[in-house]
């Protein structure tokens, strides 16, 4: 999957596949977007999940927003939102989501991005907590190596 920063053409060609699908005006995109967009951080921000960071703009809360394109190798390419925070134990958190299936069942929608946090933060802990071991193993097989050689 990949994520860029539309171009002219490429937001030309995804507003009009939204205009198709939800029926809705290029400017109606836009504010429907940039409206979910916020809602979502607002919610996070209500939950307390996203605290301060130097390393995301905070455009709603502690939660940056921008508006991409999502290009994937099987679709066309599609109007989507990405928020980006920062949470607890210095992780960042992206959130890359399709407008179009947002449209479809935002409660759903929402509701599935919620759940994912909880597995991602402990899938990152202990991934974390791995590599911490696998550090100390080296250094001490480093600096005890050489003590003893």
């Amino acid at each position: 999957m990949i994520h860029s920063t539309p171009d002219s053409s490429q937001q030309q060609r995804a507003r009009t596949a939204a205009r198709r699908l939800a029926g809705l005006q290029s400017r109606e995109i836009e504010k429907f977007a940039r409206d979910a967009a916020m809602g979502i951080a607002q919610e996070l921000m209500k939950h307390g999940i996203p605290i301060p960071s130097k390393r995301f703009r905070p455009d709603v809360g502690h939660v940056q927003i921008d508006m991409i394109i999502i290009e994937e190798k099987v679709t066309t390419p599609e109007p989507g939102m990405r928020l980006q925070f920062e949470v607890e134990g210095n992780m960042g958190v992206t959130f890359n989501v399709k407008l179009l299936e947002f449209l479809n069942d935002p409660t759903g929608y929402v509701t599935d991005l919620f759940k994912q946090l909880g597995p991602m933060r402990r899938n990152v802990q202990r991934l974390r907590t791995r590599k911490r071991a696998a550090d100390a193993a080296i250094y001490r097989a480093i600096t005890q190596g050489a003590a003893n050689g």
